[in-house]
């Protein structure tokens, strides 16, 4: 994780020394659309629509000793609009809104004295995740782009449970808590709000999108416990 961090950082450094021999040698050729759909050739004020879905492994990390991290699944689903910030530089903002599902599962099963007993510990959680990026397009083709790129998320939780569930010998018996609830959670609720910042790089094939990103919570969502999330997009531009 480390090695990607630095690769976008020194993808960022490398866009002043780039960027004046970029367009000092294309300052002819290089010219601003006004066209609806996307291009990779050219710097684009009016900027791009995309539609997206990441697959979002995350981390639900403590801050206590010997604490281990919960390790938790997530999907989003999402829009972006990208639009430019100069006509001269390929210098693009990003804000769109996408909705989150994390889920985490622990479960086991036994058999002691000749019967059957499990247990099994669920997390689902619901959010609205509001990205906001800049970054900064590499065009290596006419068709084929690399834009590295740092960003902020603004994170409202809509939902979220905690229920746990143990077996044997044929009964079982589970309880739910409500995780931002505080007469569920004890007056320990968790936060509604969270908010983040993401470093990433995204890479253009005519209207294909991947992209790659890694990034924690700025504050905390429980005592002493934050969010870190990677992030693997797949989308189209329009």
């Amino acid at each position: 994780m480390k090695k990607f961090k630095l690769f976008v950082l020194l993808a960022f450094i490398g866009l002043a020394t780039s960027a004046s021999a970029q367009f000092v040698n294309s300052g002819t050729s290089s010219s601003t659309s006004n066209s609806s759909s996307f291009d990779v050739t050219s710097v684009k004020t009016s900027g791009w629509n995309r539609i997206y879905v990441s697959y979002n492994p995350s981390k639900l990390k403590f801050d206590y000793d010997d604490a281990d991290d919960i390790k938790f699944k997530g999907l989003t689903v999402g829009w972006l609009r990208g639009f430019g910030l100069t006509q001269k530089l390929p210098l693009y903002m990003e804000v769109g809104a996408g909705v989150q599902y994390r889920s985490y599962k622990d479960e086991e099963s036994d058999s002691y004295g000749g019967y059957e007993a499990s247990y099994s510990d669920k997390y689902n959680m619901l959010s609205l995740n509001i990205p906001v990026n800049l970054l900064y397009r590499f065009n290596i083709t006419d068709d084929f782009s690399i834009s590295p790129y740092f960003g902020l998320d603004f994170r409202i939780n809509l939902l979220g449970k905690n229920k746990y569930e143990i077996s044997y010998d044929g009964n079982t018996d589970s309880e739910d808590w409500n995780l931002f609830d505080d007469d569920d959670m004890d007056n320990e609720a968790w936060g509604r709000f969270q908010a983040g910042w993401h470093l990433g790089v995204g890479f253009d094939y005519r209207v294909l999108h991947v992209g790659v990103e890694y990034g924690t919570d700025f504050n905390e969502i429980a005592e002493k416990t934050k969010f870190a999330t990677t992030s693997i997009t797949l989308g189209l531009n329009f």
